[in-house]
């Protein structure tokens, strides 16, 4: 019998895991439930994982490549006229993807007691933001922000608790709520931002 790769295991583990979540909260999956639904022993489980505070950081390691992935690709040079354009683009994608991930949805916007998943999304907010501030300066010749926590990762961190909001109300983040976290960050952003910044020339960047 040929041996099953770490890797075919570890795929399996997170497949279920994303399987469950369609079905349950967070707080409602065990260790036990994972290795019945990937068909493995719970030790083999406990062998790639401590815990399931673990498992799921794993996963969420997951979803902040895509977070990643999708700031790069967000934002469409020929529809910016205006920097609330950037905000918009941005936000629409990660909307998107939220609803469409139960990952995402469930460690990031839903209701668990894992302290260790928070902190991680914190911090990651905290990279993204100078992503995001860099697009920003790409397209405009905003002002220097002499802040101590980057606006723009504050901005990510105000638009997820309206959908964390919607996702715990509703299941999902709602097109109402979804448009009330696209004003609530623009409104914050123009503390800082002038409603006119000059362009800069993109292809000179």
């Amino acid at each position: 019998m040929r041996k099953v790769s770490t890797e075919t295991k570890l795929l399996k583990i997170n497949e279920a895991v994303v399987r469950l979540m369609e079905r349950r909260e967070a707080t409602d999956i065990s260790m036990y439930d994972v290795a019945k639904e990937c068909g493995m022993a719970t030790s083999t489980v406990y062998h790639h994982y401590p815990n399931i505070e673990n498992l799921f950081h794993s996963l969420l390691e997951n979803v902040f490549v895509d977070f990643d992935l999708l700031l790069k690709q967000c934002v469409d040079e020929e529809q910016v006229l205006h920097w609330t354009d950037i905000n918009r683009m941005i936000e629409t994608a990660y909307v998107n993807y939220y609803n469409n991930n139960p990952i995402a949805k469930k460690l990031i916007l839903g209701r668990h007691t894992f302290a260790e998943l928070g902190h991680a999304d914190t911090e990651h907010d905290l990279e993204l933001g100078h992503q995001v501030e860099m697009i920003y300066r790409q397209f405009f010749d905003i002002p220097q922000l002499p802040q101590p926590i980057n606006i723009f990762a504050i901005s990510l961190q105000v638009a997820d608790k309206i959908y964390s909001l919607s996702y715990r109300k509703y299941g999902y983040i709602t097109p109402e709520l979804a448009k009330e976290a696209l004003r609530l960050s623009e409104s914050y952003l123009q503390l800082y931002i002038p409603p006119i910044c000059q362009k800069v020339d993109f292809h000179s960047c």
